[in-house]
């Protein structure tokens, strides 16, 4: 098995190469900010490199970043890109990438390509550059300069890269007014067209946000203030100090029953007190869960997957996370509470098995396996688990939208399971 680096600034491809890897045996750390690349390389003993090129930060100053620093000047490197034209290719591979993939791609053959590259670096240390040869120092190239973070978005003080959301970058901040961190959600709104669109979008997001802002609820992300700045808005909001659902799992492996039930009823009441006021959180996953040091259980993002689909063009295009995604918004219906049940339901299988229910080999797959309702039972993974359990996620995956309960009652039914059992929530599980 190796433990292998992702980099894409698109979401959904950043969690497709994920699951093929994944699925073919590999430990995979993903992140969207190129800017962290060369960092977690250097840190995470990572075998292998998947980048792709067409970023905020181009896949080539990265790559250079990557080959200028001593600690991961060697590691193989495959450039994963839809820049597919032939003179794209061979810049690549003479800028130093080892290997050169061409979106859409076939799943075997990236796991082909990445294994190939592995195993070559096993067998004959650094992979020579094209042409033959290793690069000495002065062949190396010089990594060139990059755009500042700003030092201040509205009244708050950035004070460092949180990480990198599916809209921009996430920092962590402070309100001077104040005195209390915050997080800084940044949307970046160069793809929402023309200044009019622009300004819809705006009001859009503070009416949104507004909104969330009014809930008073333990489980959702507490929303401040919202302003913009050139072509970034920004949403100043609770600083939880922990880490993702989706981490946690990744780093950890799946969560004991008896504190994945607690955690699920936590996330359920967040989301039934939002559908109360008339929010729907259209991608519910792990990586939007929250699991703070405190014991604090917070659902993130409420509402801003809409401003996905209001800065694309594609009409047709779904908002949201494979595997996630309800079936029959699939089929052009509109999103409901019922879709974020859905995303419940296969964030909770996932966090008992460590298995996502409906991942495929591919993405096709995974659109295939939802629309269908294929899945293994969980059973098949927890043949002890209690069988209410059992049922009770079965339900939340049911592929008509009218068979799932309401987050109310899954939130009902979580905290009598918890309470029965005696399942109890603790931090303790995220201590080092």
């Amino acid at each position: 098995m190796a433990k292998l680096l992702v980099s894409d600034d698109d979401p959904q491809i950043l969690e497709l190469v994920s699951l093929v890897l994944e699925g073919a045996g590999h430990a995979v750390v993903t992140t969207a900010d190129p800017r962290a690349v060369c960092r977690l390389a250097a840190e995470s003993d990572i075998d292998a490199i998947i980048l792709d090129v067409n970023m905020p930060i181009s896949g080539f100053e990265v790559l250079n970043e990557l080959r200028s620093n001593e600690a991961t000047e060697s590691l193989p490197i495959l450039f994963l890109s839809g820049l597919g034209e032939s003179s794209d290719r061979v810049r690549g591979l003479r800028e130093g990438a080892d290997d050169y993939l061409v979106k859409p791609f076939e799943p075997a053959e990236l796991v082909l390509r990445v294994e190939r590259l592995v195993s070559w670096s096993e067998r004959s240390g650094p992979i020579p550059k094209p042409g033959g040869g290793e690069r000495s120092a002065e062949e190396r190239p010089v990594v060139r300069k990059r755009g500042e973070d700003p030092k201040h978005l509205g009244r708050y003080e950035v004070l460092g890269v949180l990480g990198q959301g599916s809209m921009g970058t996430v920092y962590r901040g402070r309100d001077p007014r104040l005195e209390r961190p915050v997080a800084l959600k940044t949307i970046r709104l160069e793809a929402a067209g023309d200044s009019q669109h622009r300004l819809e979008l705006l009001d859009r997001l503070r009416r949104e946000a507004v909104t969330i802002a009014r809930f008073n609820q333990p489980n959702i992300i507490a929303v401040y203030d919202m302003g913009n700045a050139g072509d970034t808005a920004f949403i100043a909001m609770e600083f939880v100090e922990g880490v993702s659902l989706r981490d946690y799992l990744r780093t950890r492996g799946p969560m004991e029953p008896e504190r994945t039930i607690p955690m699920a009823a936590g996330v359920a009441r967040g989301l039934a007190v939002a559908h109360a006021g008339e929010v729907i959180h259209r991608d519910v996953k792990p990586g939007n869960v929250l699991l703070g040091r405190d014991g604090a259980i917070k659902v993130s993002d409420f509402g801003l997957a809409f401003v996905v689909s209001a800065m694309t063009d594609d009409s047709t295009e779904i908002s949201g996370t494979p595997g996630f995604v309800p079936p029959e918004v699939m089929n052009n219906v509109p999103y409901t509470e019922a879709g974020d049940v859905f995303g419940l339901g296969a964030t909770l299988y996932q966090s008992l098995t460590g298995v996502h229910p409906l991942a495929g080999a591919s993405l096709r797959e995974t659109i295939m396996n939802t629309m269908r309702g294929s899945y293994k039972p969980l059973t098949h993974y927890l043949p002890d688990l209690d069988p209410e359990i059992v049922e009770l996620v079965d339900r939340l995956l049911a592929p008509d939208p009218g068979d799932r309960p309401t987050a109310e009652k899954v939130a009902a039914q979580l905290e009598s399971i918890a309470a029965r059992h005696g399942y109890r929530w603790s931090a303790d599980i995220l201590a080092d």
